[in-house]
């Protein structure tokens, strides 16, 4: 009844959803499961006041920043919390827009995310940062652009094999280079002004370690598909040299002649 409840009592519910969250990804109990997840579902559709915008992303953060050893903080719960935080931000724009330490706390803790030793919550949170940059959530996507390649250069120790996963430098870079591959693939029918210099950023990545190696692929891949119609258009926000380093990348040698 609390869920459905306008008024003072709604910021109440939000100190317990971490609760929540880290008990929708049960498997044991089917009938709380359910239960779990047809609450973050509503709450994550409700419009919310400003004071109770903060407690539900504090109820993420308390989620996300646990150690997976602590109780309940297991990766589907992180994965849970991030899909429930990119919902409930889609629903709440105009009120986060007005908020700039919300957005940053939103960043930061995407930006943890994709420093996880879970892939899973690596591409959950590399995805969740490609839905919210088409609201224009972030102001500013080149700085978001610029973090993010600032993370995808971090070096990796000498003698990394190419199918090594668990070194944390491989996670930083993979988390990166996710979210870039999520950004490009968040527009589908277009060419943002960034989108050239990033596709060409993401070219140096096709080599090295495989799981990085074929997300790009993968990306690039999915880019030529989804631009292949009108690429006559397309390939005009693009320089020659960006050009060259398409034509040598992608599969075919005549689509970008």
């Amino acid at each position: 009844r609390l869920m459905h409840t306008r008024g003072d009592l709604v910021p109440a519910i939000f100190p317990f959803i971490s609760y929540v969250i880290a008990l929708e990804p049960n498997e044991v109990d089917q009938d709380l499961k359910h239960l779990c997840t047809k609450t973050l579902s509503s709450l994550s559709r409700e419009s919310l006041s400003e004071v109770s915008l903060g407690p539900a992303i504090d109820g993420v953060k308390k989620v996300v920043v646990s150690e997976e050893r602590t109780v309940g903080c297991t990766w589907k719960a992180k994965c849970t919390a991030l899909v429930y935080l990119q919902v409930m931000s889609f629903t709440n724009l105009y009120m986060l827009r007005s908020n700039q330490e919300m957005v940053s706390d939103i960043k930061s803790l995407l930006v943890t995310c994709l420093e996880s030793s879970q892939v899973e919550v690596r591409q959950t949170a590399a995805m969740t940062i490609g839905g919210l940059m088409k609201t224009s959530l972030f102001n500013d996507i080149n700085e978001v652009l610029n973090e993010l390649k600032e993370m995808a250069r971090t070096p990796l120790p000498k003698g990394t094999k190419k199918s090594q996963t668990d070194i944390r430098e491989i996670w930083i870079r993979h988390g990166a280079i996710s979210a870039m591959c999520a950004l490009v693939e968040s527009f589908p029918y277009s060419i943002p002004e960034w989108l050239p210099e990033t596709l060409v950023f993401l070219a140096k990545y096709t080599r090295g370690n495989v799981m990085i190696a074929n997300g790009v692929k993968k990306s690039m891949s999915n880019f030529k598909r989804t631009h292949l119609d009108s690429w006559e258009e397309h390939k005009g926000k693009f320089t020659e040299e960006q050009l060259i380093v398409l034509q040598d990348l992608l599969v075919s040698p005549n689509y970008y002649a």
